[in-house]
């Protein structure tokens, strides 16, 4: 029997995972489930523990406000007692916990997977882009979402162990969109009537960490509100609202009528909001996957996206935060046919990987 230590850090690698993590339960295989703490807000992140039917995790660490490096070595000397002899060490996406569990996995000379291998944004200005890139070239075995995936990692010369099994995303939505629709009530504790409103998220640095580029996205968001005549649920990343704040920006925010500020969601409420909604605007790449799959029209506040197949498809587009870019992308997807495919799977990505995992194993 082998031992399996997966490793996650963020609530999209919570709800992305779930599936994996459950299918990888199944195996006759030790499997070790590590939360960094890289999301310091535990009571939140228990909501999509419990939201996902996901088990609590076997060690929980804590990383709290710590800067992107200190959160990597921190992450590293905590697990390393956890993954010294593991089998396999399997990590998600791009966030700090990812790399540091690849980093972790190659010193000690364990094998390692990536999850979600081979997306790019071709844009190494971001953080999250250098992670996936250090993951996939550190990476044993390789879970590509997709075939542009799979063709991304063969021009950096990786081929080996790289196995196209979709995105785990489309198995966490179908196996919960049931419960989320008998369960929530978010649009009538909301008041919100089905496509008439727009739901919006907001939260990487490179979009709120400047006064200037955040000044601009609020005028981005009152212009959109202006051209689709709907109000925009905004469901406030704690970063975000920090900046706000910080910037001297709040009295704006609060002055925009069509900004409706919540709390953030649980994660079968935020589904909810996402299937019903007019429209959605997102700098997250969970996001546009997730809309694509619903037919929901998105338009993407950032200058690249690692989701190329929802341009490909028009599903989404990308504006920025450029407010009359937002609105002509605002008032074209308003317009758009939702008769798009799903270009991530079949919702059967975390029994693929399991399948994969088990063989690889032995």
């Amino acid at each position: 029997m082998g031992r399996i230590v997966t490793i996650i850090g963020t609530r999209p690698e919570i709800i992305k995972m779930a599936p994996v993590v459950k299918a990888l339960d199944g195996l006759d295989h030790e499997h070790v489930l590590v939360h960094s703490g890289q999301h310091y807000d535990l009571m939140m992140d228990r909501i999509f523990f419990r939201d996902m039917h996901l088990r609590e995790p076997d060690e929980q660490f804590e990383l709290k406000e710590q800067p992107p490096h200190l959160q990597v070595a921190t992450t590293i000397r905590q697990v390393a007692d956890v993954t010294k002899d593991a089998d396999l060490v399997i990590v998600h996406g791009d966030t700090n916990t990812t790399v540091a569990g690849a980093l972790l996995a190659k010193k000690q000379e364990r094998r390692l997977s990536h999850v979600e291998a081979g997306i790019r944004s071709f844009d190494k200005t971001m953080p999250e882009e250098l992670n996936r890139i250090v993951a996939d070239q550190l990476s044993d075995v390789l879970f590509a979402p997709t075939a542009t995936s799979r063709k991304n990692l063969e021009q950096e010369n990786v081929r080996a162990g790289v196995h196209v099994v979709g995105n785990s995303v489309i198995d966490a939505l179908t196996q919960n969109l049931a419960i989320a629709e008998k369960k929530s009530e978010v649009l009538a504790r909301l008041g919100l009537t089905r496509r008439r409103y727009i739901v919006l998220t907001f939260h990487r640095a490179e979009n709120v960490d400047t006064k200037e580029r955040l000044a601009r996205a609020l005028d981005a968001f009152e212009g959109a509100a202006d051209e689709a005549e709907l109000p925009i649920v905004f469901p406030i990343h704690p970063r975000t609202a920090k900046r706000l704040r910080e910037f001297g920006l709040e009295k704006r925010a609060a002055a925009l009528f069509s900004l409706r500020r919540i709390e953030p969601t649980g994660y079968l409420d935020m589904l909810v909001l996402e299937k019903e909604a007019a429209l959605v605007m997102t700098d997250s790449g969970g996001l546009q996957e997730e809309s694509c799959f619903f037919h929901v029209p998105c338009v993407t506040l950032r200058e690249n996206t690692e989701r190329p197949e929802t341009l490909e498809i028009g599903s989404n587009v990308l504006a920025g935060t450029d407010p009359a870019q937002v609105r002509a992308a605002v008032r074209r997807q308003l317009a758009a046919k939702r008769e798009w495919p799903n270009p991530f799977g079949d919702g059967t990505t975390g029994k693929q990987i399991a399948q994969q995992v088990a063989a690889f194993l032995g």
